[in-house]
């Protein structure tokens, strides 16, 4: 699924003015997912509500998928589609740069080695730091993380779901409309095999070339 998108991602990214990114078309896809869901919250509540019906218990049994243990269940995903059913679409799209996927990158490659999780990198970093290693945000920045191999569209799912979280905060980032500009980078994690981390900022200006 991931390489079937990547003609319109280019596309995609032609409309946002910028030249195809060093980024993969994976990596490119889960941004353009984020857009997708913030423009058309509706279609994607109507979504979760079917997937909701195939749970036991805790345990997500989706079609073609390894089950998933969830700490909330059902409830989760409902709670989600009524979200999804009244927040305001969010029309501005979030451009993708590869300034960003390169500070996404940072924390892959710190984190993923050791099957930790989590915003903070091995030296203490915080997003916004690992951020002005390759340019300058704006005044709001943000960072969201999903850990385990999927698709584009369930990575981005799971991130509204926002399952275990208290305060849904990965759900907030992704309909904040004040953040236009996104990078994410997917790799290994040692616990989890797949972790994918979207930086994003509201305005982003890179470290000038020397």
């Amino acid at each position: 699924m991931f390489r079937s998108l990547a003609a319109a991602m280019l596309s995609a990214l032609c409309l946002w003015g910028q030249a195809a990114p060093r980024s993969t078309p994976d990596e490119i896809a889960v941004v353009r997912e984020i857009n997708k869901i913030r423009r058309f919250p509706r279609e994607y509540a109507k979504y979760l509500r079917a997937l909701g019906l195939r749970f036991e218990g805790t345990l997500w049994r989706l079609a073609d998928h390894v089950p998933i243990r969830t700490q909330e269940g059902r409830a989760a995903v409902i709670e989600a589609a009524e979200f999804l059913e009244r927040v305001e679409p969010v029309t501005a799209l979030i451009a993708y740069d590869e300034n960003l996927h390169l500070a996404a990158r940072d924390h892959v490659a710190d984190q993923g080695p050791t099957g930790e999780t989590g915003h903070i990198g091995t030296d203490g970093s915080r997003p916004s730091q690992r951020m002005r290693r390759h340019g300058e945000p704006g005044s709001l920045t943000g960072e969201v993380i999903n850990y385990g191999l999927e698709t584009p569209r369930m990575t981005v799912i799971q991130l509204v779901i926002d399952d275990g979280v208290k305060d849904r905060g990965h759900r907030h980032n992704l309909f904040n409309p004040a953040f236009r500009a996104a990078g994410a980078a997917i790799g290994d994690h040692k616990a989890y095999g797949t972790m994918v981390v979207v930086d994003l900022a509201d305005t982003f200006t890179p470290k000038e070339k020397p």
